[in-house]
């Protein structure tokens, strides 16, 4: 990157002046609840702006990212403004650093502290698999859902969508399953990745065409770790073959970015990316949702951060999950990250404009009577959900894969949409639903007696250690909307007549029974049982031990 830098300054001033002073180092707290997921030997450093990673001897060191930004150059006089703060990212990404511990025989004690020993660090911090998925004890089984019953709570047409385009949207997997371009045909050592991409298939997809579809199904591996040991590295082990359980926040930092910069040689095929992010980390644990500015946190949580910066300076559109609750005694309250950062994250500097736009959008779970799962978490439901259960998984994971779909048939549509717009409508708040206009009546129908418990703009100031949520009772709070397929590609249309829209007719979904909708009570939908520090958007227990998959209608 930094050779491209001076011929990018022909187009555009770069001012990267702060306005408050620099971090000092941060070194590393007590560890408590998080040392059972934290890397006694693999650290990540942020070094200070223009430095190189810094060696210190008894460690290995490497740059987190790739230096280069390769599509900088051909739209740096483009958009002059855009690619300033894009140039400005990719210099943030620069600085970060991976440690290891170059001996395993030696323990951390042994060695110099690096941040002791150079000034180039401003903070150190261990690198923590806090990202998990799915129990490694899940029984590898044959991906065989009710496609019918599936496709109807999902709000699946009655009749096949007719796509316009073939694979115009990159919808991408950040999950379990290897590296690949295309629906995988077999599952890595996790069922979820590869069941998350399979059920996208069934959305985006038209009935016995999977090449002619909305949107190129790919995977990236975020989480290749099979078995992990905080103390032992040797006793910890990756397989990036066939995919893992867990990763740390280096893994989907690193997955982010590589997933972007695997879409960026193919926009003029593939002209939008959606990243689907169906994963989740503790911020009670790990910290992210509470500080003030991006240098206060982590740096695994910095590093993510700036790669979800890095994909929205493309006009990439992310998905993610609002996670569900942990077993008891563990705190269940509020959204997990990154889903929890739709409500605007941390300013630049001290005195910098809190972001325009949300760097993701968070997605909630519903079951068939439109009802929150069993598994929500307690002030945790984002202003959009969708339906989230199947035989193998139940959760936020499976609504994110719902809604990261319907977001790409809405795009190959209307393919002239930016991200907020593809959302707006998918929240109902397009041209034809603002507040000051009608709103339309299957809209409306689509709208639940629930309220969203946090937004994008909620709480945008928030006092130091308090929840980033909306309070009980928001008056101001929007009502949740249950996503369709059909109803909310039937809106994109009508907000968009000059499109060929892909409904045969009049948006005729299977109609879903309503029940009487309350949020879960955690006292009594999660057991008892040791915190740990591991993630599940996939519950830790069944919910429904032996319960048939949802009729339609039911």
């Amino acid at each position: 990157m930094r050779k491209h830098l001076p011929w990018l300054a022909l187009c555009v001033a770069v001012g990267l002046n702060a306005c408050a002073a620099g971090p000092q180092p941060q070194f590393p707290s007590a560890r408590l609840d998080t040392a059972r997921a934290c890397a006694d030997w693999r650290w990540i450093g942020i070094s200070r702006p223009g430095a190189r990673c810094p060696d210190v001897p008894g460690w290995t060191v490497r740059p987190l990212f790739a230096q280069l930004a390769p599509a900088l150059e051909e739209r740096a006089c483009e958009n002059a403004e855009k690619t300033r703060q894009q140039i400005k990212v990719v210099q943030e990404l620069n600085r970060f650093c991976v440690y290891e511990i170059a001996d395993p025989g030696k323990s951390l004690k042994q060695l110099p502290f690096p941040p002791a020993v150079t000034a180039d660090l401003v903070r150190f911090d261990q690198d923590c698999a806090a990202l998990a998925l799915t129990d490694t004890d899940l029984v590898a089984q044959s991906w065989t859902p009710d496609a019918k019953v599936f496709l109807a709570q999902a709000g699946g047409p009655r009749k096949p969508l007719e796509i316009n385009n073939r694979l115009g949207v990159r919808l991408a997997f950040l999950d379990t399953q290897p590296t690949g371009e295309g629906v995988p045909t077999k599952s890595g050592n996790s069922m979820h990745g590869y069941t998350l991409a399979r059920l996208a298939q069934q959305l985006v997809c038209a009935p016995g065409s999977p090449d002619r579809c909305a949107a190129q199904i790919t995977t990236q591996l975020a989480l290749p770790i099979i078995e992990f040991n905080p103390e032992d590295p040797s006793r910890s082990r990756i397989d990036k073959d066939r995919g893992g359980y867990l990763g740390m926040q280096s893994n989907l930092a690193e997955a982010v970015r590589d997933e972007v910069d695997a879409w960026l040689p193919k926009r003029s095929s593939q002209r939008h990316l959606i990243l689907n992010l169906s994963l989740a980390w503790d911020p009670e644990l790990f910290g992210g949702r509470n500080e003030r500015q991006v240098a206060e946190m982590r740096a695994g949580t910095q590093a993510v951060y700036r790669a979800l910066q890095y994909a929205a300076g493309f006009d990439v559109l992310v998905l993610a999950a609002a996670g569900n609750q942990k077993q008891d005694p563990c705190a269940n309250f509020g959204p997990l990250l990154p889903a929890a950062w739709e409500r605007g994250g941390p300013r630049e500097e001290s005195c910098g404009a809190y972001p325009e736009a949300p760097l993701v959008y968070a997605v909630g779970g519903l079951q068939a009577d439109g009802s929150p799962l069993a598994n929500a978490r307690p002030g945790g439901m984002p202003r959009r959900a969708a339906y989230g259960a199947t035989e193998l998984f139940a959760g936020s994971s499976v609504a994110t894969a719902v809604a990261s779909s319907i977001a790409a048939v809405v795009w190959d549509t209307v393919p002239s949409l930016s991200p907020s717009e593809v959302m707006a409508i998918l929240d109902g708040t397009g041209n034809g639903t603002a507040l000051n206009r009608r709103v339309s009546p299957k809209v409306l129908n689509d709208l639940l007696p629930l309220k969203a418990d946090f937004w994008f703009g909620a709480n945008a100031s928030p006092p130091p250690g308090a929840l980033a949520v909306g309070g009980p009772g928001d008056q101001d709070a929007p009502a949740v909307r249950r996503l369709s397929l059909c109803t909310v590609l039937e809106q994109a249309c009508e907000e968009h007549p000059d499109v060929a829209c892909p409904l045969h007719s009049s948006c005729e979904p299977e109609r879903l029974a309503r029940a009487s909708l309350s949020k879960p009570d955690a006292s009594k939908t999660a057991p008892k049982g040791s915190c740990q520090p591991w993630l599940y958007p996939q519950p830790e227990y069944d919910p429904c031990p032996g319960c048939p998959p949802p009729k339609p209608g039911s």
